[in-house]
C-alpha cells in the first residue's frame, strides 16, 4: 500500500487496536501501548483523508500539517478541535479518556510499558460508550 485511502486508515485503526488487545492478552505490554496509540493516529487519518477533494490542489500547509504523530496536532487538519471540546464537555470519562490517549507519542515504540498503562491507554481507546476511537468513528 502506498499511499492509504480513508477506507484503508479506517481498516488499520480497527486492526491494530485488535493487535493491541491481543499483545496485552499476551502480556506484551509496551507493543500493545504502542499499536493501542497508532490506532489512534490512523484513526485521525481516516477523518482527514475524507476532507480531500478530488481535482482540487489542497493547500501546502494543510498537507505538511498531516505529516504528523502528535495526536493533538491531528485534530486541527480532522476538523475535529471544537468537536473534541464538545464531547469532553459532555462527558468527563471521555475527557479522562482524551487525556490518557493524548499522551502517547510515535516514540513509545522504544519505551516499555508495565500491564498498568497498557490496559489504561487500550481501554482508553476502546471503550464502547467513552473511547477515543469509537467517537473518532462517528466522524468517518
Amino acid at each position: 500500500m502506498s499511499e492509504p485511502s480513508a477506507k484503508d486508515l479506517q481498516a488499520l485503526a480497527e486492526m491494530r487496536l485488535q493487535d493491541a488487545v491481543v499483545l496485552l492478552d499476551h502480556k506484551r505490554y509496551s507493543a500493545a501501548y504502542y499499536l493501542a496509540g497508532y490506532s489512534v493516529e490512523c484513526g485521525l487519518k481516516a477523518v482527514i483523508a475524507l476532507s480531500f477533494r478530488a481535482q482540487v490542489i489542497p493547500d501546502r500547509k494543510f498537507v505538511n500539517s498531516i505529516y504528523s504523530h502528535r495526536l493533538d496536532d491531528l485534530l486541527r487538519p480532522a476538523g475535529l478541535t471544537s468537536k473534541l471540546a464538545e464531547r469532553i464537555q459532555a462527558s468527563d470519562a471521555f475527557g479522562s479518556n482524551w487525556a490518557i490517549v493524548s499522551q502517547w507519542s510515535e516514540q513509545a515504540r522504544y519505551d516499555t510499558f508495565d500491564p498498568f498503562m497498557a490496559r489504561e491507554l487500550v481501554e482508553a481507546v476502546s471503550h464502547k460508550e467513552t473511547g477515543v476511537l469509537p467517537w473518532l468513528k462517528t466522524h468517518w
